[in-house]
């Protein structure tokens, strides 16, 4: 039971540096070139974090070992991509922010990454 308790004081405390990275005005843009496009490495964070909030959420509301109901996936799925929505688009408000689907993409992946982590570590 404590490791339930653990993993939701890492859910909150990943969320709570996720909002504050997503809010924080004037990030710098890292990029790479790749085959002469451009590719920016804060999609990596983009999917890392989501990727981490949903393994971190899963396993607080299931636990670590035990089955995982198909209303805590889709609770994960929900709530993660109406945060990634409502982040990314609320970002317009904010100066030195802005709006790019790419990250809401990313977001989306991530959330489905993490999905899998945990459900490929469950079996």
């Amino acid at each position: 039971m404590r490791y339930r308790f653990l993993f939701a004081i890492l859910f909150f405390t990943w969320l709570a540096s996720l909002l504050v990275l997503t809010y924080f005005p004037d990030l710098p843009e890292m990029k790479i070139r790749v085959r002469n496009e451009w590719f920016r490495l804060d999609y990596l964070g983009h999917l890392g974090f989501y990727a981490g909030l949903a393994i971190f959420f899963i396993i607080w509301r299931s636990g670590w070992r035990a089955k995982i109901h198909s209303r805590i996936i889709l609770w994960t799925i929900l709530g993660g991509l109406v945060l990634g929505f409502v982040t990314e688009f609320s970002q317009r408000a904010i100066p030195g922010r802005s709006f790019n689907p790419f990250d809401i993409m990313f977001n989306c992946i991530g959330i489905f990454i993490g999905i899998a982590v945990v459900y490929a570590l469950s079996r």
